[in-house]
This record gives C-alpha cells, structure tokens and sequence, in this order.
C-alpha cells in the first residue's frame, strides 16, 4: 500500500520531483569531481532507473508513442484522412445501430425512479402472455408486500363526438401518472382517492398533442364536458407535453381503468379472470428485489388458483422484467436486435480488413524508417507497440467521427419518424463506452496484424494482405445476400399472390364479448349484421372469422412435427370464410353448416403431418379432416414456417366472431354503410371497421424499412470493399512497375499484364464469396420469419447478390491496372 501510496504522490508531483532530483543529481556530480572521480556515469540512464523505480515510465513511453504517432500520420495526410473516413462509416453504423438499441431497451425513461419499475407478466412452461385480467393485477397490488404500487393499462379505440375515426385510448390505474411523477399541463391528472372511489363522476385527461389538434390547443377545455362513446365525460386536465408513457403506449385520451364499463356498455374485463385485458407494472418497495417480488407473486399465484382453479394456468408463475424503458425486451425482439449487431458487425469487420490492408502496402513504403530504427537498436517489440499506438491514435479519431455521424442520422431518424418527443440522439454514457469499446476493438482488428507483420520485416509477403482481401469479401457477401434476400420478400409480398385475396376486403369487428355478449345473444346480432350487409349493393360474400386477417390478436400453437418445431395457427371460420378470402379447397370439401369436430388443414400442415399420404379422414387433436386449402399465411404473413388449422364455428365462438365483408369492387365505400348499419343494430357498439388492404399495406411498409436498412449497410460494405481493393491493387501496380515494363519490353501482351496484375487477388476474391456463400447459407435461417414465402436459400437472391460483388470488386480492380497497360516502358525502365 505504501509503495502504490509513494507512486500517486510522484505522479501528482512529477515536475517538482523530477527537478529535486536533477539537482541532488548534479549536487553529487559536482562532490564527485572535487574529490577526484571524474566518471560520475551516465546521469540520463540514471534519471530513468529512478523513474522507473517510481513505477510510470510506461506513461511517458506512451505519451512518446502518441506524440510520434500524432506527427507521422500529419506526415501522411491523404492517408490519415481516408482511413478516418472509412473507419467514422465503419464505426458510425455501428454506434447508429447501438444508439438505438440503447434508446429502446437500456436507456431509462425519464420518470420517477426508473430502476424501480418492473414489467409483470404471466408464464407457464406453455403459455407466455404479456398481459392479465384485471381483477389478478388488483389482487397483486392488494396483497403484494414486496410491490409499492401496482400499474395497469388497457388499450382501447372510442368514439369521440360524431367523429369518424375512433380515438386511441388508454385506461389505465388512477396511480398512474402519479407513480410516473408526471404533473399536468393544464388542470390535474388522475388521481386515486378521486377517480377510484365507487361513485366517481366519470373524467378523462387529454393527451397533449391531441389536445392542441381536436381542441386547437384551448385550455379552457379543462373542466367541459366531451362525449365519448356517446358517455359524457369531464375533463379534468391535459397530460405534460412529452409525456414518458410505459412501454412507449402514448394515447389521445386517458380514463381511469374503473370507469372502463362505463365507457364500454356490458364488459366484464373488471371481473373476468378467464381473459387477459390489461398489461401490468409494479413498483418494487424499498429494500426489496425483482426475485423476492416473483417469490411472492408465486405463492399470491397459488392463492388464487384455489378461487378459480380453472383460469390459472398449470405451473402459472408471474415473470418480471426492467419495466423503465422504452420498451421490455422479448425473446423475439433480441433475435431482431442480434440479426442487427452481426450485420453491422460484418461493415466493421470489412472496414477493419480494408484498413489493415492499407496498414500493409503503407509498410512496406516505410521499409527504410523501420530498418534505421532497427538498426539503431529498436527491438521488434519496441516497433511494434509504436505501430499500434498509430492504429490506435486513428482509431480514436476515426470512432469520434464515427460518432458524430451516428448522432447526425439519429437527429434525423428522430425527426422524420412519429418518435417520442422525449427521445435525444444525445450519447450518453452507454454510447461513449460503447465508442471506447469500438475504437479499441478497431485497433485490434486493423492494426495488430499488419503492425506485427511490419515488425517482423515481413510486410511484402502477401499471405497477409490476400486473407484480408479474402475477409472483405466474405463479410460483403453476406452483407449482400442478407439484403438481396430481404428485397425479394418484399418484392414477393408486394407483387405476387399471397395466397389469399385482401384488396376488396372490409373486416369488421363488433367487440360483442367486450361488451357482454352471451353465445346466443352475440349469434341473434351476427345474423342480422350478416342479413343486412349481404343486401348492400356490391357485396358478394359475408363470412365470419374469429382471428380476423392481418389482425392484431392471433392464437398460436408452437408443437414439434416430426422432430422439427413449427408454429400452427389456429382459427375459427364459417363455411364461406374460403369463398371471402379467395383461399383454394385443394382435396376434400369445405365445412357442412353447423359441423362439428371437424378440421380443414393448410397445405404445408398437411405435408408436415402426413408425408406421402391423403390426410382426409385422419384425425388431427380429436378432430376428422375434411378438407386441405392452399397455404395463407393471413394471421402471421412474416412466417413463412406458419401452419393453418381450421375449425367450423361453434356456438360458445359467437362472442368473438369478426365478420369479414367482400366486394365486387372497392371496397372504401362501404365502410360509411357497413357503419351505419352496426350503428342501428346496437347503438352501444362502437366496432372496429378496417379495410384489409390497410393491415397488409402497413405490414409491407415494415420490411421494406427493413429491407431498405439492410440494403443500405450491404451497398456500404461492397463500397468499403470496393475501396479497399482499389487500394491494394494500386499498391500493387505501383510495386511491380519495373517487372510490368520488363515483361512488356519482352513482348507480353496487355490481358497477359492485366492478367498477372489481378492473378494475387483472384484466389482470395473467389475463395471469399464462396465463404461468405455458404455462411449465408448456415446462418440466414434466422431470417425466415422476415422473408414472406421466399426461401433462404434462394438461388436469385444468391445469384444478384454475388454479380453485384464481383461487378464492384471487377471494377476497383481494373481502374488501377489500367496503368499497368498504358506504361510508358522507356521512362520506367529509364528511372529504374
């Protein structure tokens, strides 16, 4: 301790120390001489055996290192600027990507204690679900002594005025706001013993922006009455601009959960255990932890599977997760952020290889340097360390350009797109680590190997330079496949048949289980919907269907068929559901009326199942088949895995039943009808009317975001590579001019000069698309739910990917050994 103590207190008063020792130094000198010893020694070697003994001699060697470093890259500017530049696009898509990662699931929301918010969700071995039935979550929040506060929220579209368009709503626990630390913008928020209590008038706070849009931004509005689903309701207040809402679920409007049967005539949610309807955070109290808080939710968990032992799922426990973000990270949403990194992964490694490829052929034009320095007595080491404190010097600068790059196109992603105004493309700490990270990672990556090959006195060997060439290419290949592949699925989904029809398709959704419906009352109000609609001019079918297409609620089953897992999506559907949805019957019949244990399986299920067999009259779950229809991926078009299994309605389905309505044309024009008469039949019903082609079009608009995104880093990477080998061919034109002219003076031909010029680079070239081919080709099956119905192994996708590659790297190749052939052999044999 005392020696680590004596080497702060030098390194604090290094200048006062150094020079008390310099004059004791020559204080001894001068004693030595008057008594007659005139070799007093080396007093340089003797200051630096001191500073050693204080132990920082490394600083001053690496404050030499990053001076040299700093005034040789001066020296060389076209260079120092080219390698910052590749290495900020390099870097800088990477700290892009981070960025925003870092923004969506690490960085903390700017509410009211962050780290104390966990998101609570139910498991089983089975079943995941992200949210509960309200009257579990209260019971959480009555009887959890490790939860502070439990808070819930529940989605809903309502009826505003006379307005066409519904309104996003939000109900949510009167805590709300509270527990978040928000305060009004204008009257108060929700509040708990005002807006819980059993004869609470029924109020509503609007959100911000939606107040300064529908209300022209008035703050006299707070305390008027607005309706909505033709419910008065006061307004208490209007949310803080910018309002941090939970899991980033902003809303128009927000009520209080207990009101929510008010606003929506006949629902249950309050008191049905056998559904979720809310999503659930609590606050964890002081002192406790996330697992003490998922030990006593288990043991509330079994409390309650004694009171309804047929609504808590077997071995049901209650999962936690940090709930102070933007949004809570799933398994499928890692996968997506995983794909992501290894992409922009592969531009810095093709950024990296490129650099450490220049780092080489600048080697070699440092030969004479180098052997002085060795010559002077300067060990390999020595010369080693100096050459990666360059890398590391252009690393550092190339990171911080990097960096600001990538807060440039975050300020304007964060500009252009419905992002939450409380979002800053500002790094915080997370992101300069990460650039830190990244500038090291870089240094290694392009500067080791070239700096020990240079050491060594190896740098013309060109082993080195061809695995780099090798490695960018493998990297841009992939790149480029995963991009071409992702293209093609949007092109597939965009201009070929998806294997149903949803252009003149309206999808109309009553919500009669929300409001209270029993199976025969929801059947009565089905079948005059149906009788009224079918009369409408233009419609040719009307069908029922419980999942509705390109919806937002689905059911799946994920099972093994024959050693390989799939997913299988249930549904329930009306014998004229085909007939709506353009859907092939391709062996056996549709539903019977009123048929019973029966299924109809899509074509791919019926492949998986029974291989090389008829699967009519097989038993699939205690149900016969009937029928094999094409395969429609309607409920999940980005799974291209997805299996369908179909069910003729049953009575108790009526509730849930979303009635789907196909024209003979457009189909626009029959929403204001298909409205109006909803609207006579139940005036209390408030149904969700959508047209079809809408879902698809916004699922379309989702790859090609993707496929753009991707498309843009591949075309980076090739341009990187492009670069790189335009570089080294250069360099390798410029090294061979006297055996180039020799050749020429001796009668060779131009292709054979061009030919000799690329033959180094050929065997790297192919080698690295064949790599890349084929990891590609292991790897893209992680891409199979984002490539709607084409394959990852895709031939065109392969084939444009690789004649792009070799189109570029055929052109930065050729552009430098066109000097080769235009050589003027008397002037170059004259010089040399």
């Amino acid at each position: 301790m005392g020696k680590l103590l004596r080497r702060i207190y030098y390194l604090i008063n290094r200048r006062r120390v150094d020079a008390e020792l310099e004059s004791d130094m020559e204080f001894h000198r001068e004693m030595a001489a008057r008594a007659g010893r005139s070799n007093f020694g080396n007093t340089l070697r003797m200051r630096e055996q001191a500073r050693e003994a204080w132990g920082w001699t490394w600083l001053d060697r690496l404050a030499q290192d990053l001076s040299y470093a700093t005034r040789t890259l001066k020296r060389s500017p076209g260079f120092t600027v080219t390698a910052v530049l590749v290495l900020a696009i390099g870097i800088g898509v990477n700290v892009a990507a981070f960025s925003f990662f870092n923004m969506v699931a690490l960085e903390p929301l700017p509410v009211r204690d962050p780290g104390s918010l966990v998101r609570l969700q139910r498991r089983s071995p089975e079943i995941i679900s992200s949210e509960m039935p309200y009257a579990t979550a209260k019971f959480y929040g009555d009887h959890a002594k490790t939860l502070s506060a439990v808070l819930t929220m529940m989605g809903a579209r309502l009826s505003l005025e006379d307005d066409l368009n519904p309104v996003s709503t939000n109900f949510v626990s009167a805590n709300f706001f509270k527990e978040l630390g928000a305060t009004a913008a204008y009257g108060r928020l929700l509040d708990t013993e005002r807006d819980e209590a059993a004869n609470a008038p029924p109020v509503v706070v609007l959100g911000h922006e939606f107040w300064q849009r529908r209300f022209g931004a008035d703050p006299d509005i707070v305390g008027k009455v607005i309706h909505l689903n033709r419910r008065p309701v006061t307004v208490v207040g209007v949310e803080p601009y910018g309002f941090p809402s939970l899991d980033g679920e902003g809303a128009e409007v927000w009520l209080p959960v207990t009101q929510q049967p008010y606003f929506v005539e006949g629902s249950k949610a309050l008191t049905d255990v056998s559904d979720g309807t809310v999503r659930v955070w609590g606050r964890l109290a002081a002192g406790a932890t996330a697992s003490q808080a998922e030990q006593e939710l288990l043991g509330l968990t079994n409390e309650l599977r004694k009171q309804y032992p047929k609504d808590i799922w077997k071995d049901e426990y209650i999962r936690s997760d940090p709930g102070g973000h933007l949004h809570v990270m799933e398994p499928g949403m890692y996968k997506v952020a995983e794909m992501m990194g290894v992409l922009t992964l592969l531009i810095l490694a093709v950024t990296c290889a490129n650099l450490g490829g220049l780092q080489l052929a600048r080697g070699v034009s440092r030969e004479r340097e180098m052997g002085i320095r060795l010559g002077l007595g300067a060990s390999a080491a020595r010369i080693f360390r100096q050459l990666l404190t360059e890398s590391l010097v252009l690393a550092l600068i190339g990171s911080v350009a990097g960096m600001l790059l990538a807060w440039g196109t975050m300020k304007v992603v964060l500009a252009n797109t419905p992002s939450p105004v409380w979002l800053s493309a500002t790094p915080d700490w997370r992101v300069l680590a990460f650039v830190v990270a990244m500038a090291l990672m870089a240094t290694l990556l392009f500067g080791f190997a070239p700096a020990l090959q240079i050491a060594r006195q190896r740098q013309r060997k060109t082993l080195a330079r061809q695995l780099l060439v090798g490695a960018q290419i493998a990297a841009s290949c992939v790149l480029l496949i995963v991009a071409s592949l992702l293209v093609r699925a949007a092109q597939h989904a965009l201009y070929t048949n998806p294997g149903f029809g949803y252009e003149r398709v309206v999808s109309i959704d009553p919500g009669l289980g929300r409001h209270g419906y029993t199976p025969a009352a929801a059947e009565e109000y089905l079948v005059q919907a149906r009788s009224r609609i079918e009369a409408l001019p233009g419609v040719t079918v009307v069908s029922l269907v419980k999942f509705a297409p390109l919806g937002h609620h689905t059911a799946r089953e994920d099972t093994e068929i024959n050693g390989r897992k799939v997913s299988i999506y249930p549904n329930s559907v009306d014998d004229r559901y085909f007939q709506a949805m353009e859907i092939p019957v391709l062996v056996g019949r549709n539903f019977s009326p009123n048929e019973k244990n029966a299924v109809i399986v899509s074509e791919a299920l019926a492949r998986r199942q029974w291989p090389g067999e008829s699967p009519l009259g097989k038993k699939y779950e205690e149900n016969t088949v009937v029928g094999v229809v094409g395969n429609a991926h309607v409920n999940a078009m980005n799974d291209g895995d997805s299996l369908e299994a179909y069910y003729p309605v049953q009575p108790t389905d009526m509730p849930d039943m979303v009635v789907l309505v196909k024209s003979a044309g457009a189909p626009d024009g029959l929403t204001p009808m298909a409205k109006s008469i909803v609207d006579n039949l139940n005036p209390n019903l408030f149904p969700e009317i959508s047209l079809l082609k809408s879902g698809f079009r916004k699922d379309m608009e989702q790859v090609e975001v993707v496929a753009s995104a991707v498309t843009l880093i591949g075309l980076v990477a090739v341009a990187l590579a492009g670069v790189g080998i335009l570089g080294l061919v250069s360099f390798s034109v410029t090294q061979r001019l006297k055996e180039i002219a020799i050749r020429m003076a001796l009668g060779a031909t131009k292709v054979q000069v061009l030919r000799a010029v690329l033959r180094q680079f050929m065997w790297p070239v192919t080698i690295g698309m064949a790599t890349g081919a084929g990891i590609a080709a292991a790897t893209t099956g992680i891409l199979r739910i984002a490539l709607y119905g084409v394959s990852n192994l895709d031939p065109a996708s392969y084939a444009a990917a690789i004649f792009v590659l070799m189109a570029m790297v055929g052109l930065a190749a050729l552009l430098p050994a066109r000097r080769a052939m235009g050589l003027n052999l008397a002037r170059t044999l004259h010089h040399d």
